[in-house]
């Protein structure tokens, strides 16, 4: 489909012109009109067109004095004369801006739909080369930033695709649109290269790659706020434009476009679209997340089938991070994301298929807090299933057990008890348990009084080695030797590290 423009200072004749030929039957779409060649140009600044209809007598900038502005522009579009007046002098000067043809009204609809249809024949023409010519010099420069390509093939392509730069510093700026506007990219990317008289390629991504070369930073920076206004123009969604490292040469293009990448992990902290550069990521701090919503919290929610407390314990805590005055870099947010589904993984792996790589890859690649939200409450969601299908296929007299243990994990108890209670034997019920379970006893009464002691020490005053009593280990010793083996550090150390403030 092919986009066409109208402009004439009579209503009535856009009118009847868009009446006149049935658009769509050539794959064309009128997608806009105005009624002097100046409000033709400011409309067009956002609108990318194939053929241009223009009638020549119109107030403040006519026909011929529009199409020689918009040829520096847009050099591949189509344009056709519309006149009142069959004068050479008029002809003659549209001839040589290379028109299409110049009609006189009331135009003759046979000869309108031919001229259209030539001018159809020769974008498709012209577009075939375009995209063959295209395909194959973005793919070099693909190949380039991702160092897939030697010197020598690389100095040949450079000169088939007349890749030379001119300035003394070369940089790659990367442009990240929102999905719904991958549509658009070529006319972007037209903008694009039309602003920096550069290259600029679209990688698998959808995501528009500028080579930029400049011997004053200063101009770089003004062309770049230019680029950023005009992105706000076209843009209706968010987009962030990464700029990469200054290097010296084409050979080191790829470092540049790695130092891009990098720097557009940022997304995932900006509230707004625009630049992204590494003066902005000065402003974040590397030093650790605090929040006040304690991880062992969530794991309670979960082991207790707290669902909704579980949503919103993920919900208030990146709630936190998000209003909070201090800004955190994203590696650090998207850590603390991480360490949520591993921490989470270790103490119901039992209950939940692992599904660690998958997620952690998810996390890595989201570029907002809200997406990031989105990850982990469909991963809890998923632990849950995963724990509801466990419990409905769980035997009576083990879930009876669980629940036993759950009320009374502060007593003395061992397999031989719990058999006397349930009145099975000791040896089978230990095998029931740990099929079903996936922990053999001991492990678990151990995991559990542990996290207990962990709530008493994070809420209470009380001496380690009472809590220890109070959640079932009758020596304190073998507390201390439990907890430092499982956590890693002392109760007492672990109680300073995670106080509440």
């Amino acid at each position: 489909m092919y986009n066409v423009f109208l402009v004439d200072d009579e209503p009535f004749i856009i009118e009847g012109m868009r009446a006149l030929v049935p658009w769509e039957d050539y794959g064309l779409k009128v997608v806009g009109e105005a009624s002097n060649g100046s409000e033709a140009i400011k409309k067009l600044e956002t609108c990318h067109v194939d053929i241009l209809l223009t009638d020549i007598m119109m107030p403040i900038m006519d026909g011929l004095e529009l199409i020689s502005t918009l040829k520096e522009r847009h050099p591949n579009t189509k344009y056709i004369v519309l006149s009142g007046y069959e004068e050479f002098e008029y002809v003659k000067k549209g001839m040589k801006l290379g028109i299409e043809n110049y009609l006189l009204k009331p135009v003759n609809e046979q000869e309108l739909i031919s001229t259209l249809e030539n001018s159809i024949e020769k974008l498709e023409k012209s577009t075939k080369n375009e995209e063959a010519y295209t395909i194959l010099r973005d793919n070099t420069i693909w190949r380039c930033l991702n160092q897939d390509i030697d010197a020598k093939e690389w100095r040949e392509r450079v000169e088939l695709y007349s890749l030379e730069f001119d300035g003394q510093n070369l940089a790659v700026v990367l442009m990240q649109i929102s999905d719904g506007e991958h549509e658009n990219s070529s006319f972007f990317r037209k903008r694009v290269e039309e602003l920096f008289q550069s290259v600029c390629i679209i990688n698998p991504d959808g995501e528009l790659i500028l080579l930029v070369s400049f011997n004053c930073e200063d101009g770089l920076k003004k062309k770049l706020d230019e680029l950023n206004m005009q992105f706000a123009g076209y843009v209706s969604g968010k987009y962030h434009i990464n700029v990469g490292s200054f290097v010296c040469s084409t050979s080191e293009l790829y470092k540049s476009y790695q130092r891009a990448k990098e720097l557009s992990s940022y997304r995932l902290v900006l509230k707004e679209s625009g630049l992204i550069t590494d003066e902005l990521t000065k402003q974040y701090t590397q030093a650790s997340l605090s929040t006040s919503n304690e991880l062992d919290d969530l794991k309670r929610y979960i082991v207790g089938s707290e669902q909704e407390k579980a949503f919103l314990w993920i919900k208030g805590a990146f709630d936190e991070i998000n209003k909070s005055t201090k800004k955190v870099a994203p590696t650090i947010i998207r850590g603390f994301a991480i360490e949520i589904v591993t921490s989470i993984q270790k103490d119901v792996s039992s209950h939940a298929n692992d599904q660690t790589v998958g997620i952690v890859k998810r996390i890595l690649e989201a570029y907002s807090i809200g997406i990031l939200v989105d990850i982990l409450i469909d991963f809890i969601e998923g632990i849950f299933r995963t724990l509801e299908q466990k419990s409905e296929h769980q035997s009576p007299i083990i879930q009876s057990v669980v629940q036993y243990i759950q009320e009374h994990f502060y007593e003395e108890l061992s397999l031989k008890t719990l058999s006397y209670k349930f009145h099975i034997n000791s040896i089978y019920l230990g095998q029931l348990f740990q099929k079903e379970t996936g922990l053999v006893f001991s492990e678990y009464i151990n995991h559990l009084r542990l996290e207990k002691a962990k709530q008493l020490l994070r809420g209470t005053h009380l001496k380690a080695g009472i809590i220890g009593k109070q959640v079932g280990y009758s020596d304190s010793a073998y507390f201390y030797k439990q907890f430092k083996k499982a956590v890693g550090i002392t109760p007492s150390a672990w109680r300073t590290m995670n106080i509440k403030s």
